[in-house]
């Protein structure tokens, strides 16, 4: 099935739809020529073990609530 994405160039921001095939590799927008990479497929299993780790950083949590880092 064919993956929809926007191109990562903010002058031209177009929907390209492009095969599974190229998924982690490098492909160029037909309208602006930009080259990017497109992202591979995520994994079931893996978020939530990142989100947990991410969410006990205490660099995260001050981030996440506007808080003042203490100094």
């Amino acid at each position: 099935m064919a993956c929809q994405l926007i191109c990562p160039n903010l002058r031209c921001r177009k929907i390209l739809s492009v095969p599974d095939e190229v998924r982690g590799k490098l492909v160029k927008c037909q309208h602006c020529q930009t080259m990017f990479r497109v992202p591979e497929l995520k994994r079931s299993g893996g978020g939530a073990a990142g989100a947990g780790v991410a969410a006990s950083s205490p660099t995260a949590s001050t981030v996440a609530s506007g808080a003042e880092p203490a100094k």
